[in-house]
């Protein structure tokens, strides 16, 4: 009975299979790392976009008098809601209609004697909040709406 020998080409190429394996292994990581720090990157854009609009309705609504006029002054694309606004924004963060809408821009706000408290959150297509912001201030008065020159001193 003769056995076959083993040929260093049969070694060579089992060396080969195990370093493929092993590179195939190493990429697939490399490739979910890659789409988990391009999911985090659009998270963090998301965070960033929507704090930086909650913040500016916020001053809008504390510095006016919350009229829908005074609102739009400041913030064109505002419609006006049940109990507060609403603005839109596309994909590409810009103002849109609401069936194209990405982000979802909810103010709320109500009156109670001499307080105001108003509610803002940033929501997705989905409805998933991605910022909020409460805040509370005193009803605005004639003297903090920027009264007539003649009030000046």
């Amino acid at each position: 009975m003769k056995r076959p020998r083993h040929t260093r080409s049969s070694l060579f190429l089992i060396e080969l299979i195990i370093s493929i394996l092993f590179f195939s292994v190493g990429s697939a990581v490399c490739i979910q790392a890659f789409a988990q720090a391009r999911l985090m990157s659009q998270a963090a854009e998301d965070l960033s976009f929507a704090s930086a609009r909650v913040s500016g309705a916020a001053s809008v609504i504390r510095y006016t008098d919350g009229s829908l006029e005074s609102v739009q002054r400041y913030l064109p694309s505002a419609r006006q809601t049940d109990g507060g606004y609403q603005i839109c924004y596309d994909r590409d963060q810009q103002p849109c209609t609401q069936e194209e809408a990405a982000y979802i821009l909810s103010i709320q706000t109500e009156q109670e004697g001499i307080r105001t408290d108003a509610h803002l959150v940033m929501t997705d297509r989905d409805g998933e909040p991605i910022y909020e912001l409460s805040i509370r201030y005193p009803a605005p008065t004639r003297s903090d709406q920027g009264g007539s020159a003649d009030e000046s001193e």
